[in-house]
């Protein structure tokens, strides 16, 4: 592990369940893989909005815009998996993918910030996906 690897994940404080102010993100996905879920993110928002056009111009009922959550939760999940540089589904796996294979987090503090990592996604994609429906929902 490089010296700067070995100061950040030694900063962590697992413990505590969180990452200490200043600490540095820990990616867990390589550039590719991040482009990947940014990739994502703008096909799921654009299938939702897709979505809430079609419900508006058929004039269905605004409860069926609560199933936007949906496509919309989806979106934010790929746009903050990509900004955060952190995959969800290779966190519940105590896994990361820097190149072109999977490899196990060994280290506890630098998994316990991982974890971190993608639990605030999941907060974060949630929120988000929340605000869009409410906001689709309010539409004529």
């Amino acid at each position: 592990m490089s010296t700067e690897k070995q100061a950040v994940v030694s900063s962590l404080n697992p413990a505590a369940g969180q990452a200490p102010s200043g600490a540095v993100c820990i990616p867990n996905i390589s550039t590719a893989e991040r482009r990947k879920r940014l990739a994502s993110g703008i096909v799921m928002f654009v299938i939702g909005t897709a979505i809430l056009a079609a419900l508006m111009m058929t004039g269905a009922s605004h409860w069926w815009r609560l199933l936007l959550f949906l496509p919309f939760a989806g979106a934010a999940s790929g746009f903050f998996q990509w900004q955060d540089k952190t995959c969800v589904g290779l966190t519940a796996r105590q896994s990361r993918k820097l190149g072109d294979k999977m490899e196990k987090i060994e280290d506890p503090s630098e998994l316990a910030q991982v974890r971190w990592q993608a639990n605030r996604v999941q907060l974060k994609m949630i929120v988000a996906g929340t605000l869009l429906m409410l906001v689709s929902m309010v539409l004529p």
